[in-house]
């Protein structure tokens, strides 16, 4: 599960080697409300584990909050096992000893102190613990951009493992089997990863999950940020916040993603100021620039729904699941809110298939079949209030890994922000997307939704909304005359293409920075991380901080036995992407459900590589081809360059005689090196032995 939530993303400044250097109140917060525990209680906790993670949550500070425990009075300390983190009020560890602990909590925000009791409760099974299920440690090294980097995590439980991750920074990558996290870092910052410890049988099972700070360090300079944590908010009070950074070599300009609606970012000051209108837990993305580097944190805020409210998501920590495998532990894997004032009625839209959602419980359970990143907005009702929390439920492949794994069928060709003045603002992307087209299977704007989001901005097509002469090939929207934003939607099923736009907008986001963007097609829903620069411009592939591959164009044609060819024009983005020529495994398969098609290792094809670095982004590229084929059957001819994303493959000499006629879906699945890339794609047949990708 990708969790940035604001209950796991902040820790000790200690731990990755920096020191705060704000050290007084804000200046914008003489009306940001009082400052308040939003914590009244934290759940239940086992010495059988997983291990906890919890979080001190509070709102309108002053400045930067530190925590501490009130010995006095008779108070008690944290149960055995547990540790406070006084910098960011991070509760981690495995309780050791069953018992009720009254505990009273502590947070100065320079300015004043407020306190807040809370029981904790430990109870135990067997006589005692199994050592639960999550990581001994929550330090990482820091790194450089352009320097390898390795590091390996040290699990809690008696194994064997299967790790999992996401949010890791761009060009490392996480072996589910070692916990290794590993590569050359491409991007700067400050990266709170979730890191998923799989406890498996034999012995006890059990899963956990940690959020854990990395910082990445730029390639000649320290620019790093000092913020670990926003300040949290109200529905309807005055917000005061302010980002920080250290060791820039310019003056520092930021930007920043996913803000609640009604707070806006200085980006000359980093002062955040506005009165929040929507409350709920918000996932942000924060960019710094000075000058000469950009670097990027992900954080989270809360928002209450009022000044007297302590309605918020208690997120402690729900671990990525694995495709075809139980997601399910004692005690149970939960998502719950606290502070209502009623009973709490829980929903969740965007869940993967296999997946649930107790309503009453919060209890996350099921088998979930097919891998991805998956938009979810879980959402928490007391009868009078209402929170939301968007985030992203993670399946990874049954053996783990990190998010970077698992394959993203979208391209975008285009897409520009032109950003400036709130009104006259504008959004225009052009895409390709792999989906089943098939008939009955294709996209239908006549009962199913459009909706493109990136950050905060959401541009969302109702059913009916978008028309055209054959509603399941084509169609099309246009806001009517006079109405803002203007939006224009284009989405063309026959050619796998979708476009649109926006005028006269009002867009929160700024840049230059990392944005992310969900687009929902029908039944099928794509997440990507896109790098924007100071011009509001994206371009592919080297801006793709997720790993995207599709088929753009191809052809099949079917001659006999033993005659038949195929032709793939791809498109391809990989920030972890390697090739050593005669080494990397170079294979592919293409399947038609069960069914076998093509399956041809050509390791032995590897040609020489040309190796650079980007100008522009300062990324490396790797390009090459496949030396000349002398086999008979299935032969094979391959050109790529990481620089373009372009990838040609051409096979010849096949057996295609037992694909499917009309309407075939087919799945192509090429390994380089380590890394396996998918996609499935429907071709069509216009006429007897010839398939394309178009449409009829």
């Amino acid at each position: 599960m990708h969790q940035r939530s604001r209950l796991f993303a902040v820790l000790v400044a200690a731990l990755v080697g920096l020191s705060p250097v704000l050290a007084n109140a804000q200046a914008c917060t003489a009306n940001n409300g009082t400052f308040r525990f939003l914590n009244t209680a934290f759940p239940s906790l086992s010495t059988n584990g997983p291990v906890f993670v919890g979080q001190l949550v509070v709102a309108n500070a002053d400045g930067p909050v530190t925590f501490s425990l009130d010995l006095s009075g008779g108070n008690s300390d944290l149960p055995p096992g547990l540790s406070l983190d006084p910098q960011s009020g991070l509760i981690t560890g495995l309780a050791t000893h069953s018992g009720t602990y009254k505990v009273v909590f502590v947070a100065n925000d320079t300015t004043q102190q407020i306190s807040q009791p809370v029981t904790l409760n430990v109870s135990s099974s067997g006589g005692g613990g199994n050592g639960g299920s999550g990581l001994t440690s929550q330090t990482f090294p820091n790194g450089r951009v352009g320097a390898a980097y390795s590091y390996t995590v040290v699990p809690s439980g008696d194994g064997p493992y299967v790790f999992g991750g996401s949010d890791l920074p761009p060009g490392l990558s996480l072996n589910g089997a070692t916990g290794e996290v590993s590569g050359s870092p491409t991007a700067a910052g400050t990266f709170f990863m979730s890191l998923t410890v799989n406890d498996l049988p034999p012995g006890e099972v059990n899963i956990g999950a940690s959020i854990i700070p990395v910082t990445i360090l730029p390639a000649s300079s320290d620019f790093a940020f000092v913020t670990r944590s926003l300040n949290n908010g109200e529905l309807g009070t005055s917000f005061c916040d302010q980002y920080a950074t250290q060791n820039g070599s310019g003056t520092v300009t930021f930007g920043a993603s996913g803000l609640p609606s009604g707070l806006m970012l200085d980006s000359a000051t980093g002062a955040v100021t506005g009165t929040p209108t929507v409350p709920g837990t918000f996932l942000v993305t924060i960019t710094a620039n000075d000058g000469s580097t950009t670097i990027t944190t992900n954080l989270s805020m809360v928002i209450a729904p009022g000044s007297a409210s302590d309605f918020h998501w208690d997120y402690l920590g729900m671990p990525a699941a694995l495709a075809n495998a139980t997601y399910d532990r004692q005690p149970p894997i939960v998502l719950t809110a606290e502070g209502a004032s009623g009973a709490i009625t829980y929903a969740a839209v965007g869940l993967p298939v296999g997946i649930s959602y107790n309503s009453s419980s919060g209890q996350l359970s099921g088998v979930a079949t097919q891998q991805g990143e998956f938009p979810v907005t879980f959402t928490a009702t007391d009868g009078v209030q209402t929170i939301n929390l968007d985030t992203t439920f993670i399946v990874l492949p049954p053996t783990g890994g990190d998010v970077s794994q698992i394959v993203v069928n979208f391209w975008v060709r285009r897409e520009s922000l032109g950003l400036g003045t709130a009104g006259r603002e504008s959004w225009r992307v052009s895409a390709i997307y792999n989906a089943d087209r098939r008939t009955g299977s294709r996209f239908d704007p006549t009962m199913q939704t459009f909706k493109a989001v990136l950050g905060s901005r959401v541009l969302q097509l109702d059913p009916n909304q978008c028309t055209g002469t054959i509603p399941d090939h084509f169609c099309s929207f246009a806001s009517a005359s006079g109405v803002t934003p203007v939006v224009r939607v284009r989405l063309v099923p026959r050619t796998q293409t979708m476009s649109w736009s926006t005028g006269d907008d009002t867009i929160a986001e700024t840049v230059p920075g990392i944005l992310p963007q969900t687009v929902v097609l029908g039944d099928f829903a794509w997440r990507l991380q896109m790098n924007f620069d100071a011009n509001g411009v994206f371009r592919p592939p080297l801006d793709l901080e997720r790993t995207a591959f599709v088929v753009a164009s191809g052809s099949l044609a079917l001659n006999g036995m033993g005659l038949d060819s195929a032709r793939l024009r791809m498109m391809l983005a990989d920030q972890n992407f390697a090739y050593s020529p005669g080494v990397s495994t170079l294979r592919i398969q293409i399947l038609e459900g069960a069914t076998v098609l093509v399956d041809r290792d050509f390791t032995a094809l590897g040609g020489p590589a040309t190796t650079g670095v980007d100008s522009r982004t300062g990324k490396p590229w790797v390009s090459f081809r496949t030396l000349s084929d002398a086999s008979t059957t299935d032969r094979v001819a391959m050109r790529y360059s990481s620089h373009s994303g372009q990838l040609s493959l051409t096979l010849s000499e096949l057996n295609l005689s037992a694909i499917s006629n009309t309407e075939a879906y087919l799945t192509v699945q090429l390994t380089v090196g380590a890394r396996v890339y998918t996609t499935a794609v429907t071709f069509f047949a216009p006429s007897a032995g010839r398939y394309t990708l178009v449409m009829p």
